[in-house]
């Protein structure tokens, strides 16, 4: 019975420094949070990452400078009066990068009016393509329905374009296209020429 009871008394104590084996494991456990503190200097890493996205701020200044190249005139652009009895002009800056731009804009400014009353010409009127080939500016255009006038408007409607475009100097003829086809006349009341050479 003695026996017996050494063996248990050995089993309990066989089994307390088996616990106290496994309590000592979580202090080693404890060491392994020193791993982290390692791992902190990779956390440092994003803020250097963070530097990197320094160079799209660059691009934006790039960007910055672009705009900064646009150029800027001033037009007379031509409309008509609300009763279309004559030929109206009012200021438009214009900004552009290039020729093209510029003679787009130009263009564009024909469709409207810093006046509610006054008729732009060309509002209603598709203008496709505008290019230079030797000192003359091509235009083509498509005439909607709403943009076809009558025999007065068709003159005033030309004047104002080449009013307005031919006061770039590098403009020494314009050439209207009606969907690219040189048609006698604009809309079926004034002739046409081809080109329209500057007077």
């Amino acid at each position: 019975m003695k026996t017996r009871k050494w063996w248990a008394l050995a089993a309990v104590v066989l089994s307390i420094t088996i616990i106290s084996a496994c309590g000592a494991k979580p202090t080693t456990n404890g060491a392994q949070p020193d791993q982290p503190t390692a791992e902190q200097p990779t956390t440092e890493k994003p803020s250097g990452e963070t530097t990197q996205p320094e160079q799209p701020i660059t691009d934006n200044n790039t960007n910055g400078e672009s705009k900064a190249d646009k150029k800027e005139q001033t037009l007379d652009v031509y409309v008509s009066d609300d009763q279309l009895m004559e030929l109206k002009s009012y200021k438009k800056k214009i900004q552009f990068a290039n020729d093209n731009e510029k003679y787009q804009a130009a263009l564009e400014a024909l469709q409207s009016s810093d006046n509610d009353k006054d008729i732009p010409l060309w509002k209603s009127i598709d203008f496709k393509s505008v290019k230079m080939e030797n000192s003359t500016l091509v235009i083509d255009i498509h005439i909607t329905e709403e943009g076809h006038l009558g025999a007065g408007g068709e003159q005033f409607a030309l004047e104002s374009l080449t009013k307005t475009m031919f006061q770039f100097d590098e403009v020494k003829a314009i050439d209207i296209l009606v969907d690219g086809k040189s048609d006698e006349s604009l809309m079926g009341h004034v002739t046409l020429d081809h080109p329209i050479k500057r007077p």
